[in-house]
């Protein structure tokens, strides 16, 4: 789901609440003032006697109403999840083992790391780790970060949320 469509959804729901709000307030209000005397006016005279019917009935199609709009929410996410899952394991298959496993190290630090713990990795050198990583940085999947004499790697937010997930 494209976050124009969450926003709509939020802003609809927004729009609804308010409404409800103001119709209770409004609702409230006539009944406090007339809770005296009888109107001559029939709506007030029906808003006054049924004054607590209405304010049940709205906050029940208040609820009604969040509950549907955020179970559509919560399925579009869910599949935009799935999607972006299915996207992920897909380029998976694209890479060699030596960046499935730095991938692999990198969700679980959940961090930037050294570029030398990662050439500590099995099967990992410095130059191969070198080689490897630039490679990755080419296809826009880390960020190498050089910090002084020491080089730090981390894996793109987006694609460590993605992973994550």
């Amino acid at each position: 789901m494209d976050k124009d469509k969450i926003k709509l959804y939020k802003h609809v729901s927004l729009v609804f609440s308010g409404i409800s709000v103001l119709i209770v307030v409004f609702v409230v209000l006539v009944t406090f003032i007339h809770k005296d005397f009888t109107s001559a006016d029939p709506w007030i005279y029906w808003t006054v006697e049924y004054h607590f019917s209405i304010t049940v009935g709205l906050i029940m199609v208040s609820l009604a109403i969040g509950y549907t709009l955020s179970t559509v929410i919560y399925k579009e996410l869910r599949k935009s999840k799935e999607d972006s899952k299915k996207l992920m394991d897909l380029l998976v298959l694209f890479l060699d083992n030596e960046e499935r496993e730095i991938i692999s190290y990198l969700v679980k630090q959940k961090r930037a790391v050294n570029q030398a713990d990662i050439s500590r990795l099995p099967g990992m050198n410095r130059v191969k780790a070198y080689r490897t990583l630039r490679k990755m940085q080419q296809r826009d999947l880390i960020d190498i970060i050089p910090h002084g004499k020491i080089r730090r790697i981390a894996l793109k937010i987006e694609v460590l949320n993605r992973l994550l997930d």
